[in-house]
């Protein structure tokens, strides 16, 4: 008997020492290799931006506590306290990246960390079983989860996962939830190139996405024509982002790899070409929002031509307008600009080879006249027409072999006019012919307009408006730059050279 029992100590004592010295798992091997977007957050360092840790922070702070603990009394509140001044008391390691991922076709996303403490992760769930917010947890494929709201979690030793659906039922990816947890190593996005470019970038930011993120439903126009071997999912882009002093600088990177698309950004290169900047001086400097780029458009009307269900538009005999000589006149620098938030008018030019290309719209007249006055064409002057439409009037014509379309009767008017106090004074103008696309948003002319206004419904009402406000008076301008069709790079330039956009942030919110 006792010899027995002494075996039984000793199984016991073999199967205690085997569970403590079990490695813990790798978080990052749940990330699914299938995953539409995968980003990698860090937390800490953004943290220690934002001046969350340090004084300047506890206004904020204190706030996050009051709505977290709103409606939590007893255990959870002050559980939800301690996690606030100690986030380590979640379980959860924020030293370590924070991933954000999508299942294909933004079916679910998903928050992945790494755990330290699995028994504080089991305390929280449990608090939050007491207060109704999560069901009592299960125990299975080496994982425990449970279903919180309208999410499902589950955790070990070492993984932490929250997957949201997108709609229907959150029980329903239970399958999906555990499968992503008894991942090994090798099998899923942890073992892909992608997944070292990520770890290796060093920003605060740094992602892989592709075309596949985007809801099935709306891929439909990305789709069409295109060659059955060519998929969403080829389309990828290595994405990253850092809060520097005095701005935040985005940068992006192709990871193409499919030779047919490759071929396509070749033949795109060759239809953009570096901006000659000519148009800058066309735009007033308070300009709200500009947009420029160089483009050959015989080129361009090639590359549609390849598309069979383009092509099929483009040779409608029913268009009786020779739209491959309308392409084929555009040939150098275009750009289109606004100048008012709540208002649609817009200014475009185009250089052009000449204008001949107009006369093509004469040949439209019999088929408007079949609109029943629906869509008028009349006759402005010597090159240059206003058409009626259901939509509004649009002034457009050449000068100077520039060809110009806008909304405004007074810009048609004043076409082809230069400022002296234009866009090309501006500091980023130098800049502009390094790239083949460029476009540049005026925050200082935003938050103007905005001053005008309490309230914009296309905001979203007046709280919406004065966060805008808010946010639009500490920035100068954001401006976007592609050298090439596999590079982009994207900077908000703050007014404050010395802050951070995190800490504006958090002043922000301080103030709500």
């Amino acid at each position: 008997m006792k010899i027995r029992n002494l075996i039984k100590a000793g199984l016991l004592s073999t199967l205690l020492f085997l569970a403590a010295c079990s490695p813990k798992t790798e978080y990052t091997h749940a990330l699914p290799k299938n995953a539409s977007m995968v980003v990698a957050l860090e937390l800490d360092e953004m943290a220690q931006k934002a001046g969350l840790n340090g004084q300047g922070g506890e206004a904020v702070v204190n706030k996050l506590k009051s709505l977290l603990k709103g409606g939590l009394q007893g255990e959870a509140a002050q559980l939800a306290e301690r996690i606030i001044d100690q986030p380590s008391e979640s379980g959860l390691s924020f030293d370590d990246k924070v991933y954000l991922f999508a299942t294909p076709h933004a079916e679910a996303m998903a928050i992945l960390a790494k755990v330290t403490d699995e028994g504080k992760v089991e305390t929280l769930l449990e608090v939050l079983e007491k207060e109704s917010i999560a069901n009592p947890l299960r125990e299975e494929s080496g994982c425990r989860w449970t279903q919180v709201g309208g999410a499902l979690c589950a955790f070990n030793n070492g993984t932490f996962l929250l997957l949201q659906p997108s709609k229907g039922d959150a029980s329903s990816m239970k399958g999906t939830l555990l499968s992503f947890m008894r991942q090994e190593e090798g099998k899923g996005f942890s073992s892909l190139p992608e997944f070292t470019k990520v770890e290796a970038a060093g920003n605060d930011i740094a992602s892989v996405l592709n075309l596949s993120a985007i809801p099935y439903e709306w891929t439909t126009p990305l789709r069409m024509g295109i060659s059955a071997d060519i998929r969403l999912e080829d389309i990828k882009y290595f994405v990253s982002a850092n809060f520097e002093q005095g701005k935040v600088v985005m940068n992006s990177e192709s990871l193409i790899q499919n030779p047919k698309i490759q071929g396509f950004f070749d033949a795109v290169d060759k239809v953009m070409q570096p901006i000659g900047g000519k148009f800058l001086d066309y735009y007033e400097g308070n300009t709200l929002a500009w947009a420029g780029g160089n483009i050959q458009g015989k080129e361009l009307y090639h590359i549609l031509r390849e598309n069979p269900t383009i092509r099929q538009i483009l040779d409608n005999p029913v268009l009786p307008v020779d739209v491959e000589h309308i392409f084929s006149s555009i040939e150098g620098d275009f750009a289109i600009g606004w100048n008012k938030l709540t208002s649609k008018d817009f200014l475009m030019y185009a250089d052009v080879t000449n204008a001949e290309f107009l006369k093509t719209f004469e040949d439209l007249r019999p088929l408007l006249a079949l609109t029943g006055g629906q869509i008028v064409l009349d006759n402005v002057s010597a090159n240059e027409y206003l058409m009626h439409t259901y939509y509004g009037r649009f002034w457009f014509g050449v000068k100077n072999n520039r060809l110009y379309v806008t909304n405004n009767r007074t810009w048609a008017e004043e076409a082809g006019r230069t400022y002296g106090a234009s866009l090309g004074v501006k500091s980023w103008s130098k800049e502009v012919k390094e790239n083949r696309l460029y476009a540049s948003l005026n925050f200082t002319a935003m938050s103007n307009e905005l001053s005008i206004y309490r309230s914009l419904p296309m905001l979203g009402g007046q709280q919406n408006t004065t966060l805008v406000k808010a946010f639009a008076s500490q920035c100068d301008h954001l401006n976007v730059s592609m050298p090439n069709g596999r590079q982009g790079k994207a900077e908000l330039v703050l007014k404050d050279k010395n802050a951070n956009l995190l800490q504006i942030i958090v002043d922000m919110l301080e103030k709500l």
